[in-house]
């Protein structure tokens, strides 16, 4: 009677010939029930077996900063071709690194020209976020719908499928962004530190520590509250990729109520995750410096590591969603 009753999940470590470690549905008791980690590694897994999608991600990465790389390049080269050592200091050495007199002559002879340069970040950064989207229905979609594709004509496929209803969950969380961050650092902050320090001054504190702890603990629970909103959208997209659905305010719903019944379980995908690539990050630079490998040699590891975990997490996210919801 119990075998009848009682579902589970387990990934076939073991791939065919035609598809890569998927999650299924199979019969065990709840003890043998695999952890959210073992999803972690799969996506991981279906990550590095899509190496077209990831060169094309890599490609992307190096190209779009080009938009403002460029301009400042050229406007350095013109603004600093007469820049020499001077005497008693060190010697140059661009672009590894650079004294900060040198970047206060440059934004003297640039003039309003290296402002303008800047003024492009944000449009920039805007598109990328947009952007952003279409690559994480990419992923999700081609996790739980197209798992036998590896192809980019795939992955875009999945990500234009559900663009829309991801833009509009987007649109859904930039004023929660907004709100949670005039909470942590706006008047309903000051009003709680004026309880804790005269003036909500942590250079008023009663001891240099006591400010400090006051002022750490915000930070973490401010990043804390962000990382919650973002776990809620990202649930939120794996309910409309693996549902077929398109309401975002619904799907934001759906995802609130799975998170409170399996917190344990997303955390530790979406913090393993972030865990795992910090530690990919330094490894990669670590390599480098060991090798003493060029500057350029970071453009494509870090960029490597960055889009490699971004897929894993929203792979293992979507294929957790969907094997929890099918239970």
């Amino acid at each position: 009677m119990s075998e009848e009753i009682t579902k589970n999940l387990i990934v076939d470590a073991v791939p065919d010939d035609s598809q890569d470690p998927v999650v299924v549905v199979a019969d065990e008791s709840p003890a043998q029930r695999p952890g959210s980690v073992r999803f972690l590694l799969s996506g991981i897994f279906f990550a590095l077996m899509r190496p077209r999608v990831l060169c094309f991600l890599m490609l992307w990465s190096c190209v779009l900063p080009l938009v403002v790389a460029v301009p400042m390049f050229n406007q350095a080269d013109r603004d600093l071709s007469m820049v020499q050592d001077l005497p008693g200091q060190s010697v140059l050495a661009l672009p590894e690194s650079a004294p900060a007199w040198m970047f206060r002559e440059w934004q003297i002879q640039s003039g309003d020209s290296l402002t303008s340069i800047a003024d492009a970040m944000p449009l920039l950064i805007l598109l990328s976020s947009i952007i952003g989207l279409l690559f994480s229905g990419g992923w999700m979609s081609m996790a739980t719908h197209y798992r036998d594709e590896h192809s980019l004509r795939a992955f875009f496929k999945g990500g234009g499928e559900t663009f829309f209803p991801f833009l509009r969950t987007w649109l859904l969380a930039l004023p929660v962004f907004a709100l949670t961050t005039y909470i942590f650092w706006g008047a309903p902050a000051d009003w709680v530190l004026e309880k804790f320090m005269p003036e909500g001054d942590a250079g008023l504190a009663a001891s240099e520590t006591t400010g400090r702890a006051i002022d750490i603990t915000r930070q973490v629970l401010y990043m804390f509250a962000l990382l919650k909103i973002e776990i809620v959208i990202d649930l939120a997209r794996a309910s409309l990729v693996v549902g077929h659905r398109s309401s975002a305010l619904l799907a934001v719903l759906r995802a609130t109520g799975f998170l409170f019944r399996r917190p344990f379980a997303i955390f530790v995908i979406v913090l393993l995750g972030f865990v795992v690539e910090g530690v990919l990050i330094f490894s990669a630079e670590a390599l480098r410096s060991f090798f003493e490998w060029p500057l350029l040699a970071a453009v494509f590891l870090l960029p490597f590591v960055r889009h490699l975990m971004r897929g894993a997490r929203h792979s293992a996210v979507a294929t957790y969603y969907r094997a929890a919801t099918s239970e």
